[in-house]
C-alpha cells in the first residue's frame, strides 16, 4: 500500500532460538520524494554500510513485552544519547534492518508485513506491506535497486519494488528445502558487490522441537534474481557483515565436519575457513569494526549468556562479561562501537536488560550502565 508522506513532527526470539534481526546501515543524501529512491547509489562497491560522509548519527531499536503481546520502536541520537521511545506501535515479535538511510521495520508473529520508514520521520511509513500468511519474514536488504525480504516460512527470498512494495519476483531456494519439504528458512543476509549472502537455516519444523539438518549460505545475483553459489555452514547460521572487505563472516553452531564458531567465506576464492573457534559456546551474533569484533554467546546448556572480545586474525576470543540477561543481538556503527541489546530472560526476571555498548577495538565498556526502554530491545540498526 502506497502511503502519502507527512511533514515530520519529531527531530527472538521470533522463528529460530537464536534467529534474531540483522541490521545493515547506511545514509541516503537523496531528495525526499516520499518514496525508496535508490537512485543510483549502487556502485558494485563492497557494501560496508559506513553511510556517506557525515556517518549515521541514530540508532534505532526495536521492543518487545515480556509475553510478545505488543511491540514498541525506539531512536536513540548518537552524540547526545538521547532517548526516545513508544515512537510507533509494532507487532510483538518486531525486527529492524536499514539500508542506504532507509529503515525496515518488519513485524512477525502471525502479522507478517513490512513498513519502510525516511529514517528520522517516524509519522507514518513511506509504504507498508503485507508479506502473506505465516510467512515470518527475518531480514530486508535494498540490492540492485530491488528490496529483498527473507522469509522464514517460505521456500523463496521475494523481491519488491523498492520505491511502492509491490511484488517483483521470488529466488526460489527450493533446491535448499529441509525435510519438512516446507521452506529452508532463510533469515540473515548481507551485500557485497551487488550480490546477496543469505543464510538458511534449515530446521525440520515438522517436530515438535526443530531439529536442525545443517545451515547453508546462498550467494544471490541481484540482477539475475538467482542462485550462483553455495556452502554449507554448520547449524543455526547467522550471516554478519565485514565492512570494508569483500567477505561474509558467519556464526554456526557444530554440525558434521564443521566446528562451532566464526567461519570467513571468500565469494572471490570460494573458499571456507574457520577463524574464531568457539570452545565455551555458540556464537549467535557479531559486531565488527576493522579485524576485531564483539560477539556475544549462549552457554551449551542456555544457563547463561556472554560477551566476548574477538581478533579475527589471532583467532581468539576472550569473555570480557557473562550472566543471565538473553542477549539478543549486538550491532556495530560507523564509530567503532558495539551495540549490545538484551531482551526478557527467562533464566533470571530480574536480570538485566535494554542496551550495552561496547567499544569493539579495545573491547572496554563505553556504557555506565543498560539504557533502559519501556518494553525490551529485539534488534537494533543504525543510520
Amino acid at each position: 500500500m502506497m502511503l502519502t508522506k507527512l511533514t515530520p513532527i519529531l527531530a527472538i526470539v521470533g522463528s529460530g532460538l537464536l534467529a534474531a534481526g540483522c541490521s545493515k546501515d547506511s545514509t541516503d543524501d537523496s531528495t525526499d520524494t516520499g518514496v525508496v529512491d535508490t537512485g543510483d547509489t549502487d556502485t558494485g562497491d563492497t557494501d560496508t554500510d559506513t553511510g556517506d560522509v557525515t556517518g549515521q548519527s541514530t540508532a534505532v531499536i526495536t521492543t518487545a513485552a515480556s509475553d510478545y503481546s505488543t511491540g514498541s520502536f525506539a531512536a536513540v541520537d548518537l552524540d547526545t544519547m538521547e532517548l526516545s521511545d513508544e515512537l510507533f506501535v509494532t507487532s510483538g515479535d518486531p525486527v529492524v534492518a536499514s539500508d542506504e538511510g532507509w529503515i525496515f521495520q518488519i513485524n512477525r508473529l502471525g502479522t507478517d508485513s513490512i513498513r519502510v520508514y525516511d529514517g528520522g520521520d517516524w509519522t507514518e511509513p513511506v509504504w507498508e506491506q503485507s508479506l502473506g500468511e505465516y510467512s515470518n519474514p527475518q531480514d530486508a536488504e535494498l540490492c540492485g535497486g530491488d528490496l529483498f525480504v527473507t522469509l522464514y516460512g517460505r521456500d523463496y527470498v521475494g523481491v519488491h519494488d523498492a520505491a511502492t512494495g509491490a511484488v517483483k519476483g521470488q529466488v526460489d531456494l527450493s533446491d535448499f528445502n529441509d525435510s519438512d519439504g516446507v521452506s529452508p528458512e532463510a533469515s540473515t543476509m548481507v551485500e557485497v558487490d551487488n550480490k546477496l549472502y543469505v543464510g538458511l537455516q534449515r530446521f525440520d519444523t515438522s517436530l515438535e522441537w526443530w531439529a536442525g539438518e545443517g545451515s547453508t549460505v546462498v550467494e544471490i545475483d541481484c540482477a539475475s534474481q538467482s542462485v550462483t553459489n553455495s556452502w554449507d555452514v554448520g547449524a543455526n547460521v547467522k550471516v554478519v557483515e565485514w565492512p570494508g572487505e569483500a567477505k561474509v563472516l558467519a556464526a554456526v553452531e557444530a554440525f558434521g565436519d564443521d566446528l562451532a564458531g566464526i567461519y570467513e567465506l571468500d565469494p572471490v576464492a570460494n573458499t571456507k575457513t574457520l577463524l574464531v573457534e568457539a570452545t565455551a559456546g555458540v556464537f549467535t551474533d557479531l559486531a565488527v569494526s576493522g579485524k576485531k569484533a564483539v560477539g556475544i554467546a549462549v552457554a551449551p546448556d542456555y544457563s547463561a549468556y556472554g560477551t566476548h572480545c574477538l581478533d579475527l586474525v589471532a583467532g581468539t576470543a576472550t569473555e570480557i562479561a557473562s550472566g543471565p540477561s538473553y542477549l539478543t543481538s549486538v550491532t556495530a556503527n560507523d564509530r567503532g562501537q558495539a551495540w549490545v541489546t538484551a531482551g526478557s530472560s527467562w533464566i533470571d526476571a530480574a536480570a538485566p536488560a535494554g542496551v550495552f555498548v561496547y567499544d569493539i577495538e579495545s573491547c572496554e565498556a563505553v556504557s555506565e550502565d543498560w539504557m533502559s526502554f519501556s518494553l525490551y530491545p529485539s534488534s537494533l540498526a543504525f543510520y
